[in-house]
């Protein structure tokens, strides 16, 4: 998989989860931060990313830990959490950062993912045939790379469109019902 299927599908968590009256500046960093959650088992650091596949970086219990800690960190300082933006920008970021191991289930056709590490070996595999991993992308970089990331712009585009148009017409049926009761 590319990031830009993990990118996207961070983005329309985001979309859902986007509190109101917020600056564009403010939504620049909510979204660049959410690209970041999104492929937050795939980071290059020691003992976490690719090299520690199959243990570490893509258990749900590591990352579940993880994101628990972080989200106790912000429950005990309501004043960091309110900068942010409250409770539904932990949750989006939450949500992004555990979409990357489900995600990722849908292209490891042969080997899986152990997710379940450290208390199971087993290993979720819910492949979508039409996805394909990209190994490496070394240069020049070929047809069967452009044909993946444009597969995943058209599935996870389409995924971040229709949350987009669901939130506008929340907020239009939102307005509508508000003006119902001004009157």
């Amino acid at each position: 998989m590319t990031q830009v299927g993990h990118i996207l599908t961070g983005a329309a968590i985001g979309v859902a989860f986007l509190p109101e009256n917020k600056t564009a500046r403010w939504k620049t960093v909510y979204f660049i931060a959410l690209a970041v959650l999104a492929n937050a088992p795939d980071l290059q650091l020691p003992f976490w990313g690719h090299h520690r596949y199959y243990y570490v970086s893509h258990s749900l219990f590591t990352n579940s830990l993880i994101l628990f800690l972080i989200i106790c960190l912000f429950a005990c300082w309501k004043k960091l959490r309110l900068k942010i933006g409250g409770w539904s920008v932990l949750a989006a970021g939450s949500l992004t950062w555990l979409s990357h191991l489900l995600l990722d289930t849908f292209y490891n056709q042969e080997k899986g993912l152990m997710m379940f590490w450290p208390f199971s070996e087993a290993r979720l595999c819910l492949a979508i045939p039409w996805f394909r991993v990209v190994e490496s992308i070394p240069p020049p970089i070929t047809m069967d790379h452009v044909r993946i990331v444009l597969i995943e712009l058209a599935f996870y585009g389409s995924f971040l469109v229709f949350t987009i148009l669901v939130k506008m017409l929340m907020i239009k049926l939102h307005k509508r019902n508000k003006n119902l009761y001004v009157e």
